[in-house]
């Protein structure tokens, strides 16, 4: 039965991909794989209803796949996570849109995400999966609410295997000397995907015994206040509320730059490590030196942007680790592009935090965030 439509059209979550992502729509289409950019480049073919073949869901979470992790992503949260589940039963088959989701996990995240963290006897873990843990949550809570008990145990399933992979992957790396980079990165990434998972569970409007259950097996699993207080995610929430919280908030300074969105190789990295993506922008072909006056901004723009957003949050490390990177892969360094940064933030490239910072070799940097990382799994205060 067909139904009047209501989300976003599908032009538009095209258009809203090629605005920040354009690059990612450039590539194959022809394997399961790519299925993700074959649903976005055929979004004007999509039926503007909900089909059987849960064309729109698909097209909707290719959107949210290639953008997530981009400076301006797709704003489908809400359909992706609730609307799209209410749907089903009504009009189409719950188990359909299930297979859709579970056809996502075909797509490979390094393609659009530069906030993947490889962890040994477990694979990559990136913030996309907490973006889909969250769709697989709001799944069950309408399986839930339909009694459907195969699509229940479906879903409870995979998403124990997630946060048993989340408490593998902080374990695996939690002890090892030289790898407190890649612990940390695991420790922000579990902060932001179980937070996920526990803002659809709690949102859930059925009352039922076994959603009670499954809302205390599932809601604030870093917190010490979590129904269960489940001990894998504890010491993680700890040091990532110590080391890693303030500095992964959601940049949304850094939109400004349009100059940012022209590839790959500019996306953002998990904060505080953005030496190297400074580095990359100090450099890159992507970005014109041509100032304000070029099409897209150039390298002053994406100066200027990261020069307001440590205005704004001033104990943020991440932006200053990016302009020294900046500093010293470009010629000529940050004062190279001062005169295309805001004359009110000028004074801020010459002087205080970031000229400190252009001062602390990367090494040092992460030998200080390594001691802080080891302070914070002991419980401990970090001085120096």
């Amino acid at each position: 039965m067909a139904s009047t439509f209501r989300g976003i059209p599908p032009q538009v979550l095209l258009s809203q991909v090629r605005n920040t992502a354009a690059w990612a729509l450039d590539g194959a289409t022809d394997a399961p794989e790519f299925s993700w950019r074959a649903a976005l480049l055929r979004a004007e073919e999509t039926a503007q209803d909900y089909e059987p073949t849960w064309a729109y869901l698909r097209l909707m979470l290719a959107a949210h796949f290639a953008t997530v992790g981009t400076f301006v992503p797709t704003d489908v949260d809400s359909h992706i996570r609730h609307h799209a589940w209410q749907r089903a039963g009504a009009y189409n088959p719950l188990h359909g849109a299930l297979d859709v989701v579970d056809e996502t996990d075909r797509w490979d995240t390094r393609l659009i995400s530069a906030r993947v963290v490889p962890v040994p006897e477990v694979g990559d873990l990136s913030g996309h999966e907490g973006e889909w843990m969250a769709v697989r949550a709001g799944a069950l809570g309408r399986a839930l609410a339909l009694h459907d008990e195969a699509a229940i145990e479906r879903l409870v399933t995979r998403l124990d295997a997630d946060v048993a992979k989340h408490a593998r992957a902080f374990e695996v790396l939690r002890d090892v000397k030289g790898r407190e980079r890649d612990a940390l990165h695991v420790v922000a990434t579990i902060a932001h995907n179980l937070g996920d998972l526990s803002r659809i569970v709690t949102e859930w409007t059925v009352r039922s015994p076994r959603a009670l259950e499954l809302q205390k097996r599932y809601a604030r699993l870093g917190h010490d206040d979590g129904a269960l207080g489940d001990p894998r995610f504890l010491v993680a929430g700890r040091v990532n509320k110590a080391v890693m919280a303030a500095e992964n908030h959601r940049f949304l300074t850094l939109r400004a730059a349009r100059s940012l969105r022209v590839g790959r190789e500019l996306l953002l990295p998990v904060g505080p490590y953005f030496d190297a993506w400074g580095e990359t922008l100090g450099r890159s072909a992507l970005l014109s030196d041509r100032g304000p006056g070029g099409a897209l901004g150039g390298r002053g723009a994406a100066v200027e942007a990261l020069v307001e957003t440590h205005v704004q949050h001033p104990t943020q490390q991440g932006v200053l680790r990016a302009l020294a990177g900046f500093h010293r892969a470009h010629p000529g360094g940050l004062d190279a592009v001062a005169g295309d940064v805001a004359a009110r933030l000028r004074k801020q490239l010459k002087s205080g935090p970031i000229r400190e910072a252009v001062g602390v070799p990367v090494e040092r940097f992460e030998a200080r965030m390594a001691n802080r990382y080891r302070a914070a799994l002991e419980g401990r205060a970090f001085s120096g």
